[in-house]
């Protein structure tokens, strides 16, 4: 009898505990509901580890110049059973967000294409594709002035679909048309970044480079390379006249 109430008494427990330090917004009982999820790999960590992302930054500066625009897209789930038929959500822009922080800067038919009136969120799965549509004429691609611009997308609750847990409501694009610097530039040797360079960098991107790279050494060879062609090649800064050069820009 004692082991009897012992064991009712940690049941009764670990219920409270989960009751109490656990906010349940939407019951799954409630129907279908719809909500942003963008899992992201967390930079920290060398093996898969995904973390969950309310935002994203979009950098248009590599792509090449006759590409005018950028599709995005954003994971739309649903919570609750998977479809049994097609269903409508719908997404609007919002100047400000209420979950995620921010304001939207960017301007329709400027800066990205105007949202459908609704998005068809598919039978049979539990994620679907919000694909957002970006314009990059309008951005400057000037490296100095870094120039960024943002959209803040919120879900709408419809007639077909709810919305599901607040923290997905809503999901930030943020947009650039440089080349910006890669967060582990600075964890090799390479000097000072400047868009040429990694520009350059991106050319030893071939197999044939690859396959005579010594795998212990792969970094120094990269550098050496680069620095072997600024050495050889005159490549010049067009926002200011100067020469690029590995450790610094040259006065020519």
């Amino acid at each position: 009898m004692k082991n009897i109430q012992i064991i009712l008494w940690a049941f009764a427990s670990c219920f409270l505990a989960v009751s109490c330090s656990e906010d349940i917004d939407v019951p799954y009982s409630e129907g279908e509901r719809v909500y942003f999820e963008y899992l992201y790999q967390d930079p920290n960590y060398a093996a898969k580890r995904l973390i969950v992302r309310d935002s994203l930054t979009v950098s248009m500066g590599l792509l090449p110049d006759e590409t005018k625009s950028y599709d995005v897209k954003i994971p739309v789930l649903v919570l609750g059973d998977q479809l049994s038929a097609d269903k409508h959500y719908r997404v609007e822009v919002v100047q400000e967000g209420i979950v995620v922080k921010g304001q939207t800067t960017a301007k329709v038919n400027e800066d990205y294409l105007p949202l459908q009136d609704s998005y068809v969120f598919h039978a049979g799965t539990w994620s679907d594709t919000l694909t957002i549509t970006l314009l990059r004429s309008h951005l400057s691609s000037s490296f100095t002035k870094k120039e960024r611009k943002s959209i803040i997308l919120r879900l709408i609750e419809s007639d077909e679909l709810k919305l599901g847990p607040r923290n997905g409501w809503e999901f930030k694009i943020s947009m650039n048309n440089y080349v910006d610097q890669p967060s582990w530039w600075s964890v090799y040797a390479l000097g000072y970044y400047h868009p040429q360079k990694y520009k350059i960098l991106l050319m030893f991107n071939t197999e044939e480079f690859y396959s005579k790279v010594d795998i212990l050494n792969a970094a120094s060879r990269y550098i050496n390379a680069l620095k072997a062609y600024l050495e050889d090649n005159v490549v010049i800064d067009e926002e200011t006249g100067k020469r690029v050069g590995f450790d610094n820009l040259i006065d020519i």
